[in-house]
Formats: C-alpha cells, structure tokens, sequence
C-alpha cells in the first residue's frame, strides 16, 4: 500500500469521537456547570458576604482549547481577612474529567473536578460511538486529592470549607 493509498484510506474512515462532537455545546455546557459551581460557593458565602465579612467578585477569563478555541469565562475573586482565593477555570478538554476549576491562594492550590458522580477515583472509559444515543453521566463536582494517589471527595459544604482553609493556611 503506498502513501497514497493509506492517505485515502484515513480520510475515507476518519470518523472520530472528535468529529461527531458539537463542541459549540460542549462549550456552552461547560460554561453552565462553571456557573453552577460559583453559584454553589456564592451560596456558602452569602451570611459572610451580607455581614461583610468576605467579598466576592468576578473578573472576566479568556480560556483557549483545543476544537473549542477561546472563549470567554469568568474567575472568581474571593477577599477573606486579607487574603485572596481565586477560583479559576482550567478547561472542559481534560483527561478523566469534564472539567477542572482550582482554587488557589499564595498558600496553595486544590483542584475541583467535573466527574462522574460515582467515581471515587479518576477514571477514563472507552467508549466506541456507533451513531446511536450512549448513557448519559450524572456529573458532580469532586475535590481532587493531590497525586500520586488521587482520590475524589464529594463536594459539600463541610469539605469545601476544609479545602478553602487548606489553601489559607498552606
């Protein structure tokens, strides 16, 4: 078989999971579950922020990805007795995951993932699209323990709270 021949053969059977993807919608949806997630914390908040205690603001964010391109997100600042914690949206095109926002300060960094809500551990699946509808996934957000051994917590608001004092405190 010569170039030629295996060239034709790839176009004529390039059918990836990346070509059958609406990635204007993986976009849009990836956008939703970030607005989810900030109307999570703005909630944990709010007694703080109505007492003045903390502040919360958002500040616009280029992200660009692969098939995707740039789009426009937003980062989330959070002022706490002198300190700063921005949540930042990393990307939906991640490996394990539909998603990845951090939360950083000058003291450290914890990470939420996208996944799905029964996985207690990353975890990729195979699947082979043959053009019919496949399962969806229930998605949650999880708290990603750092490696070698990642484990995924459930987010509530008790564990949030004690990641949040995690990267106060370092």
């Amino acid at each position: 078989m010569s170039k030629k021949d295996f060239d034709a053969f790839i176009k004529q059977h390039k059918s990836t999971e990346e070509n059958n993807i609406d990635w204007d919608e993986r976009k849009n949806d990836w956008l939703h579950h970030i607005n989810d997630f900030y109307s999570l914390v703005q909630t944990w908040f709010y007694e703080y922020k109505k007492q003045g205690q903390v502040t919360l603001e958002f500040f616009p964010y280029r992200l660009n990805e692969e098939y995707i391109g740039s789009y426009e997100s937003k980062k989330l600042h959070l002022k706490i007795a002198n300190q700063v914690v921005v949540f930042i949206p990393i990307g939906t095109r991640l490996f394990g995951s539909k998603g990845r926002i951090d939360m950083e300060s000058s003291a450290g960094k914890v990470r939420f993932i996208l996944a799905d809500k029964n996985f207690t551990v990353p975890s990729t699946k195979v699947q082979i699209y043959d053009g019919k509808q496949t399962k969806d996934i229930d998605w949650a957000w999880k708290i990603a323990t750092p490696p070698p051994t990642i484990q995924l917590i459930d987010l509530n608001e008790e564990n949030f709270f004690d990641a949040l004092m995690e990267v106060l405190n370092g």
